[in-house]
């Protein structure tokens, strides 16, 4: 999973990962930190590939994308409800943001006490999403991960099957981004698995928990 930063002052941008990288030692947590100092179409993308992520916005980002705008694209546009967004500024404007009704989490000022309530924002955070744990496959349809059994890269195709404990899904993302994101364990160059519903294996099958099988080549 990822926590995405959007804070355009360089040296402040560092500070914040810097303390992240920090916190998730501490917590022996495997995030991927991603920093940005505007918004592009880099940012886009992450944006709309559908995972959950934490965000830390500054409001200010002095180019004509702010803060605002981009809280707007991933609760609007990419329709993204589950992904928790924090809010930095150096003015109080809490109750602004409280007002704009896209479900901010929390709101830092960057003058008060930051690292120790960026430290507690995001045990927070992590918290809540370790609890969730959604895949989103679209904007209308999110699985749990504990359901799924297992993850099959289709050949000549940019998607992959998911076959979960009572109904099965494609989506357009590669199994090896799919592998860092859920954790699941890979059998081959073109399948994982979730341990967690497997019932029995064998030399040639894997059967789960729901009696289905998949065949390992």
């Amino acid at each position: 999973m990822k926590i995405v930063v959007i804070e355009n002052n360089h040296n402040f941008n560092k500070l914040i990962c810097k303390y992240l990288n920090q916190i998730l030692i501490d917590r022996n947590l495997e995030w991927d930190i991603v920093p940005f100092f505007n918004y592009n179409d880099e940012l886009k993308n992450i944006i709309h590939d559908n995972e959950i992520k934490i965000y830390i916005i500054d409001i200010k980002l002095g180019g004509s994308y702010s803060g605002y705008d981009i809280c707007r694209e991933i609760r609007e546009s990419a329709y993204d409800w589950d992904s928790i967004l924090i809010i930095s500024s150096i003015h109080n404007q809490k109750e602004n943001f409280i007002t704009l009704r896209l479900a901010i989490f929390t709101y830092l000022s960057k003058y008060y006490n930051f690292e120790n309530n960026l430290k507690d924002t995001i045990v927070h955070a992590v918290n809540i999403l370790e609890q969730r744990k959604f895949l989103r496959i679209n904007k209308s349809c999110r699985i749990s991960i504990n359901d799924i059994c297992y993850i099959l890269k289709e050949r000549n195709s940019k998607y992959c099957y998911i076959k979960t404990l009572d109904d099965h899904f494609r989506i357009r993302k590669s199994l090896k981004s799919l592998e860092a994101d859920l954790k699941l364990r890979k059998v081959k160059g073109y399948l994982l698995v979730n341990d967690r519903n497997i019932k029995s294996t064998h030399r040639d099958k894997i059967i789960f928990e729901n009696k289905i099988k998949i065949k390992i080549d």
